[in-house]
C-alpha cells in the first residue's frame, strides 16, 4: 500500500529546507515535490512543520540577500591576490624539462620495463643506454630520452633518425616501435605528476580594490527600509480651517444682481 501524499512530503522537510534556501518559489518547490500548488498550500496551512520549514530557509536566503544588497549599497573593498606556482628549490634540477640527468634509478627502471632487452632487436646481453632523440639532434641525457639498446644496435644507429634507421632494420618489430612510444608517454605522464606535486603556489601580488557605494540598491534599500520616507509619490494631508476674505459675504442675493448688472453696464 504506497503512502498518502503528505507522508511523503513530510519526508522530504530537509530537501524543502534547502530549496528553499536555495531561492526556488512555492511553485517550483511544488514540483519538485510531486504536487500541485493547491495541495502545496493546503499543506502549509494544516501542517506547521511544513510552513515553519519553509520558513526557515527562506530566513536564510533572505538574510544573505539583505547583507549582499547593504554591502553593495555602501561599497567595499577586496583584495585581488595573485598566484604562481614554482618548483621547490630543492626538486628544481629534478623536474626542468631538458636538464633532468638520468639517475641509476631511473636507468634500472628501464631496464625492468624491457625486460633487460635491447629494445630494438631483443637482445639481452651488452646492454647500453641509447638516446631516442640523439645527442647531435639536441636530444638530452633524460629518462624519457634513454632506453636500452645492445651495442650493435647502438653503433649502427649512431647519430640517425631513430625511426628512418628501425624501419630499414631486418630486425624491425612495430611491437618493439610500440612498447618504447609507450614507454616514452608513460616517463613523459611521470614527469608531469612530478612537477605539479613538486610544485607550490606562492603569493606574487596583492592588489587592493574598491568597489564604490551603488546608488541604485541604495535607493531599493531605502524605499524598502522606510517606505514613508523615500517612496516615490507622497500624499500630503492638511488639517485645520482655511481662512478665506469674502467681501460679498453679507450681501443678499437681490444685492448681488444689481452689482452684477452695473458691472455690465459700466462694461
Amino acid at each position: 500500500m504506497s503512502k498518502p501524499k503528505w507522508e511523503t512530503v513530510k519526508d522530504k522537510l530537509v530537501l524543502v529546507e534547502g530549496w528553499a534556501r536555495d531561492g526556488l518559489t512555492d511553485e517550483q518547490i511544488a514540483k519538485n515535490l510531486g504536487i500541485g500548488k493547491t495541495a502545496f498550500y493546503k499543506y502549509k496551512k494544516e501542517h506547521t512543520e511544513f510552513a515553519n520549514t519553509l520558513k526557515k530557509g527562506k530566513e536564510v536566503v533572505d538574510f544573505e540577500v539583505e547583507n549582499a544588497l547593504l554591502k553593495r549599497a555602501l561599497g567595499y573593498t577586496y583584495e585581488e591576490i595573485t598566484k604562481e606556482r614554482t618548483i621547490d628549490g630543492g626538486q628544481r634540477s629534478r623536474h626542468v624539462e631538458g636538464k633532468v640527468e638520468l639517475t641509476e634509478q631511473d636507468w634500472l627502471f628501464a631496464l625492468a620495463y624491457f625486460k633487460n632487452q635491447c629494445c630494438y632487436c631483443g637482445e639481452s646481453s651488452n646492454l647500453t643506454k641509447d638516446h631516442i632523440i640523439p645527442v647531435k639532434a639536441g636530444g638530452a641525457y633524460t629518462r624519457n630520452n634513454i632506453i636500452p639498446c645492445c651495442k650493435s644496435c647502438n653503433s649502427s644507429k649512431n647519430s640517425n633518425d631513430m625511426l628512418e634507421w628501425y624501419e630499414k632494420q631486418p630486425f624491425f618489430s612495430q611491437d618493439r616501435l610500440d612498447k618504447i612510444y609507450e614507454y616514452v608517454g608513460f616517463i613523459n605522464r611521470l614527469m608531469s605528476v612530478e612537477t605539479r606535486e613538486s610544485t607550490s603556489l606562492i603569493t606574487t601580488k596583492i592588489i587592493k580594490k574598491e568597489v564604490p557605494p551603488d546608488v541604485t540598491a541604495q535607493i531599493f534599500w531605502l524605499k524598502n527600509r522606510k517606505p514613508g520616507q523615500w517612496r516615490d509619490k507622497q500624499d500630503i494631508e492638511h488639517s485645520g480651517n482655511m481662512t478665506v476674505n469674502n467681501p460679498y459675504k453679507d450681501l443678499s442675493t437681490e444685492e448681488l444682481k444689481r452689482l452684477a448688472q452695473m458691472s455690465d453696464e459700466d462694461g
